[in-house]
């Protein structure tokens, strides 16, 4: 029986600030986590990762639940139709006036770049004509920390949780499910939203792709994040290099759980994209992005149909 679907991902961004923290003073500050060396790394937090994946999935035609769909004082509560709104359904609620929650079966990690932040400030003036003065008055100077990095992502979707809901997650004496082919739409329109990735802060003037240049997908018997610490790299002759040890050794650690396996490499990234291609060819096919992400759709197709799950 298949339990899980596992997904690490890459992205690159060539001069952006996705996910801003604080602003000091005049400056946009990126969110960063620091090394055991002191060296600083961007990330873009797991909540912003999740907005961006319901946002494409509204653009995919979805209605979406309204967090605040009912107000009492300090107190919103969302709908709590996960039969209805998809994002209830894979990403979970929080009703604190009746302490019905669904946990998200979509567990999302933040992206993590995979060099260290260089200090890179974009400059940008704020225009005092925007606050009725004329434009000889002229403005304020503001910066923005920005990088160009490659991201390293994971995805976490319980295949049993999916489109099943339990009593005490809808606060009724009996839970429900959907039918199959609602629990595969979804699935297999959660893989296009990552397809589509885009969003975070700043894309009037700062917009970046987060769709993958490489996937790995894996369908388990368990539940583990299998890529999570798997996806490394560096920097040689002007292109990423993709270090495949981690990689295959978390192929190898998992290889009982793995039921399909399938990797997806975007054409001009990599500088070692023949040796990704040879390295991987023993655990599954390797495909471009696009491809890949199709064939893992055609395997969501197979699920609770009495073949796979």
């Amino acid at each position: 029986m298949s339990r899980a679907i596992a997904i690490g991902y890459l992205a690159r961004v060539s001069a952006g600030n996705v996910n801003a923290s604080h602003t000091e003073g005049n400056v946009v500050v990126t969110k960063k986590v620091t090394l055991p060396d002191g060296s600083m790394i961007p990330y873009v937090s797991g909540q912003a990762i999740r907005r961006m994946l319901r946002d494409r999935l509204a653009d995919l035609g979805y209605a979406l639940s309204d967090p605040c769909a009912t107000v009492s004082g300090q107190e919103v509560t969302p709908p709590v139709r996960p039969w209805e709104f998809v994002d209830e359904d894979l990403f979970g609620y929080l009703d604190p006036s009746g302490g019905r929650r669904r946990t998200s079966p979509v567990r999302v990690s933040a992206a993590v770049g995979l060099f260290p932040f260089q200090g890179d400030r974009d400059l940008g003036t704020r225009s005092f004509e925007r606050f009725g003065q004329a434009m000889e008055a002229g403005g304020n100077m503001f910066e923005t920390e920005l990088y160009a990095n490659l991201f390293k992502g994971a995805l976490l979707i319980e295949l049993d949780r999916v489109g099943i809901f339990t009593p005490l997650e809808l606060g009724e004496e009996q839970g429900r499910s959907l039918d199959p082919s609602e629990r595969r739409r979804r699935l297999q329109d959660l893989l296009e939203a990552l397809n589509l990735l885009w969003g975070g802060g700043r894309t009037a003037r700062l917009l970046s792709d987060l769709s993958p240049r490489f996937i790995a997908y894996a369908r388990l018997e368990a539940k583990h994040p299998v890529f999570l610490e798997a996806l490394a790299a560096h920097y040689e002759d002007g292109h990423y290099v993709l270090d495949l040890a981690p990689l295959t050794n978390a192929l190898d650690r998992f290889g009982r759980y793995r039921q399909q396996t399938l990797f997806g490499v975007e054409p001009g990234i990599f500088g070692n994209e023949e040796e990704i291609r040879a390295a991987l060819a023993g655990y599954g096919e390797v495909l471009t992005v696009h491809e890949a992400l199709n064939r893992a759709k055609a395997d969501v197709s197979a699920l609770w149909n009495g073949s796979s799950a």
